[in-house]
């Protein structure tokens, strides 16, 4: 084999006429294009290609020596910082474009955390990704391979990680003893690398109903100190159901064989962890996909301790990767769907609507299962969207009369089927939803079509699907950054608040006036109560919005139900429906009562608003609600905090456009400009670099324009809200 890091632009010019001949270049490819681009000094697309490495594979030589690309380009990008409005070259942003279309931008810097009692891997891509996380790997069997390779898989998943690894076997340990490298390390996320071999249960059980319990409580109980004391995220493994049973098939109809209570006690924990700050990684289905056997293999075991084969530690990693990137927000939200031979089979404007295979036939029913597990995808909450060359009444009829067709156009949030090129059909739906690029996944048979997208469009992620349209649901189901982290009332009602933001926008467009459009809309905003109906939607809102968020401090659900039962503590959760949906619960404010020398302050903690209203007005009201609380708490003055990320620009001037005024004892630091790509969660104290500082009196009169009707719903329950719904004005009283 030729040296991977051979010298010269002949070598390079080799490696990438080789991948411009393969629409997904094998990992090998990927993994030399890496090194060839490190050595060649252009970090960018040494980059790009160490992540597509992930992409392309499960080689584990491959992924260890791209993973040590990015390790090591991440650490020389410190001292390449681009300051905030300089101008980039079209070399650097060609660059930055490829970087992105592995799922991830350039790194501007590595933040390294020193931790003792334990082996901490620096964070690659740190301030760049869309989110960065302190994550603790803690193991009962060797987890090198895994921690070494974990950096690589979330930086894909777009989260920039720095990793602890407990010693081998010592995570109770280190969960328990509050003086532990652990605690130092003050994680944002705990993985529990766990297998089935530390399950404390007997080959049989006499009473196989109390030895599932006692399991399951020792699990919940390191999950309680995790989740209290260090206030972090829980991650876990599910324990495999080995694929050796002395029992045999008998064990099957067994409730106390070992196999039936490991099954049980991985259900068990499931339910246990519902709508909190638990997510699991499901091993027992990763190890059915790929074979029991090949996951688990005793000569690892015996001489190594490993508990998972060498040769799918990249798929656990790629897997915990899109968990944790589903945890912290960076999964993606939208389906872009072509539509000749991908939904259907043939080319509906040759073949007429009796002509195109769907529903009869071994082809016709691939394309109907196909439709089928979208659909399964839109009711969980994935956007869908069309995206086609065609006449656009045409491809609206098959939706309509084909008798076969599993989606109708009302499973699809935006229908665009126009003969323009299909990246500039991607950016307007992306702009008309009112999302990213970087949220969009692309499905399309025609190589031509997703090559172009990758191109022009690098953000958007593409799916290279087989030609045989009977493997079309597996290239879908086998990604991963779907990953839902709950689910949620508003999640299945999804593509209609989509839908209806599409009719809005052709609204906009035949509106004279920004005032008349939003009158136009019949918006009207309720406040709802945080409860146990509303509290895991608020958790979700914390947990994964960018935008409109002026301190972007994330808190799970016990941190929130905490705070909310502090009667010094203000919560407003705010509901948004107009005359095309319902948006559901789209905005939460969260402030608390300080003593001041000058008088008390309601101090807000947290504000935050869906992007899928942001620009209509409904932070003008919410200022409104504030400070109707400030009011009740008996505070002569609100405190705002802005704490500026790489996300959060869009509110950098909402405070002063609301009124308020800089804060005279901020302290010394605020205002200070932020270091550029900062990192993707604002400190917890208010004092990061860039922060700011304002407060309002509540005498002061709000100019709130009044193009949202307000009602609080919270007095009566919103059993009663239409009884006893009570008007802005009179809220403030």
């Amino acid at each position: 084999m030729a040296d991977p890091v051979g010298t010269g632009r002949h070598r390079l010019a080799e490696l990438t006429a080789a991948a411009a001949a393969a629409e997904v270049p094998p990992a090998g490819l990927c993994r030399d294009l890496a090194l060839a681009y490190e050595k060649a000094g252009d970090p960018a697309a040494a980059m790009r290609w160490a992540l597509a490495t992930t992409d392309a594979g499960g080689d584990l030589t491959c992924w260890t020596a791209a993973a040590g690309v990015l390790r090591r380009v991440s650490a020389g990008a410190a001292a390449s910082v681009v300051s905030p409005g300089a101008a980039a070259s079209p070399g650097a942003a060609a660059s930055a474009g490829a970087a992105a279309s592995a799922g991830v931008a350039v790194p501007a810097r590595a933040d390294v955390a020193a931790a003792a009692g334990g082996a901490v891997v620096p964070s690659p891509v740190a301030g760049h990704a869309a989110r960065s996380a302190r994550v603790a790997l803690l193991g009962s069997y060797t987890t090198a391979q895994l921690a070494a390779l974990l950096p690589l898989a979330a930086a894909r998943a777009g989260v920039a990680v720095e990793v602890y690894e407990c010693g081998y076997g010592q995570y109770r340990q280190e969960v328990l003893d509050p003086g532990s490298g652990l605690y130092r390390f003050r994680p944002d996320v705990v993985i529990l690398a766990v297998h089935e071999g530390e399950a404390a249960l007997p080959a049989l059980a006499e009473d196989p109903e109390r030895a599932v319990a006692t399991e399951v409580g020792r699990w919940t109980s390191l999950w309680e100190i995790i989740t209290a004391r260090l206030g972090a995220r829980v991650i876990q493994h599910t324990f495999v159901v080995p694929e050796t049973e002395a029992l045999g098939h008998l064990a099957l109809r067994t409730p106390g064989s070992r196999s039936s209570m490991l099954a049980a006690v991985n259900a068990a924990l499931g339910r246990a962890a519902a709508g909190g700050q638990v997510a699991f990684v499901d091993c027992e289905r990763l190890a059915a996909t790929v074979g029991k056997r090949s996951w688990f293999d005793p000569r690892y075991w015996h001489r190594a301790k490993q508990a998972v084969s060498l040769a799918h530690v990249p798929t656990l990693a790629r897997h915990t990767a899109a968990v944790l990137g589903a945890q912290l927000g960076t999964s993606r939200k939208c389906l872009v769907l072509d539509l000749d031979n991908t939904l259907w089979g043939g080319v509906l404007g040759e073949e007429g609507l009796a002509g195109i295979a769907l529903g009869d036939g071994p082809v016709g029913e691939a394309f109907s299962t196909f439709q089928e597990y979208i659909g399964r995808l839109r009711a969980r909450g994935v956007i869908l969207a069309v995206c086609s060359k065609n006449n656009e009444a045409d491809a609206r009829e098959a939706f309509e009369r084909h008798p076969a067709m599993r989606l109708r156009l009302d499973d699809i949030a935006m229908f665009s089927a126009s003969w323009e090129d299909k990246p500039t059909q991607i950016r307007r739906i992306a702009s008309t939803l009112g999302i990213g690029l970087d949220s969009l996944v692309f499905v399309d048979d025609n190589p031509a079509e997703r090559e172009v997208v990758r191109q022009l469009v690098p953000e958007v992620d593409v799916i290279a699907l087989p030609r045989d349209p009977h493997g079309y649901v597996r290239a879908v189901a086998d990604y991963p950054f779907f990953e839902p982290a709950a689910l949620t009332t508003e999640d299945t009602a999804r593509t209609e608040q989509y839908r209806a933001r599409a009719r809005a926008a052709e609204l906009a467009a035949s509106a004279t006036s920004l005032e008349e459009f939003h009158r136009g809309l019949e918006m009207v905003a309720t406040v709802v109560p945080l409860d146990e109906l509303t509290l895991p939607r608020v958790v979700q809102l914390i947990g994964k919005t960018n935008q409109f968020n002026l301190t972007t401090r994330r808190r799970g659900e016990a941190e929130v139900a905490e705070l909310a039962a502090d009667p010094s503590t203000a919560v407003i959760c705010v509901r948004l429906a107009d005359r095309f949906a319902d948006h559901g619960l789209v905005a939460v404010v969260i402030a608390r009562r300080a003593a001041e020398p000058g008088g008390a302050v309601l101090d807000v903690d947290t504000w935050l608003m869906s992007c899928r209203v942001i620009g209509r007005t409904l932070e003008d009201e919410i200022a409104g609600l504030i400070v109707a609380e400030a009011r009740r708490l008996g505070c002569s003055s609100v405190r705002g905090h802005y704490l500026p990320t790489a996300k959060n620009a869009l509110v950098a001037d909402l405070y002063p456009r609301l009124g308020f005024r800089p804060d005279p004892a901020a302290p010394a630091d605020a205002g200070r400009a932020a270091p550029a790509g900062g990192p993707g969660v604002a400190p917890a104290d208010g004092t990061g670099a860039g922060a700011t500082r304002w407060v309002l009196p509540v005498a002061s009169a709000l100019n709130r324009p009044g193009l949202i009707r307000v009602v609080d719903a919270r007095a009566g329950g919103a059993a009663v809200a239409s009884a006893s719904a009570r008007t802005m004005e009179e809220v403030a009283g």
